[in-house]
């Protein structure tokens, strides 16, 4: 996603968060000592999508994208947003991750990994539509197998898994739903 330019993970997680608070919805989880962030959930309801507007990549997104190199600018533009796009259509159905709760970012420091934060963010959002006569389809794409499982430790299930080549090696997507 960075090109191998480590300086750009904050910027693109930061414009994330920020397009996530502005049109999603945006979960914090926090070390009880020190109120430090410790982990983040950044997910988007049925009909929105991140940075679908010009508001979301005004908030950091558009900046991002100025600092990639050109090979991983045109990685972005030709092979990542529309492969992506396309696979989720194709296992999530019309509009791809607009017809769910979409999760785009799930991370947690790793000094703190491991003990429960993940899960506790996935939960706070699973249990906020418990009681709803109809559950939206949580949905989520894992980048490497071990995430996978981890969702699927959730209750996700795997719909779907392509090789997305890209400049500095490929990865998996994998869509996973609940």
């Amino acid at each position: 996603m960075v090109g191998g330019d480590e300086s750009l993970k904050d910027p693109i997680f930061r414009a994330m968060i920020r397009a996530g608070e502005l049109a999603g919805e945006v979960y914090f989880a926090t070390d009880d000592n020190t109120q430090q962030v410790v982990g983040v959930a950044v997910w988007f309801p049925p009909g929105k999508s991140l940075f679908e507007s010009e508001g979301q990549r005004g908030l950091g997104f558009d900046d991002f994208m100025t600092k990639l190199s050109p090979e991983t600018s045109a990685f972005w533009s030709n092979a990542y947003v529309p492969v992506v796009d396309k696979f989720l259509e194709e296992v999530l159905g019309a509009d791809g991750t607009r017809n769910s709760q979409y999760l785009n970012q799930l991370a947690t420091d790793p000094r703190f990994q491991r003990k429960g934060i993940a899960t506790m963010l996935l939960k706070t959002v699973h249990d906020k539509f418990a009681d709803s006569d109809t559950p939206p389809l949580f949905a989520h794409c894992a980048a490497n197998e071990k995430n996978a499982r981890f969702y699927e430790s959730c209750g996700y299930t795997v719909r779907g898994q392509i090789h997305l080549d890209a400049p500095t090696g490929g990865y998996p997507v994998i869509v996973l739903t609940k």
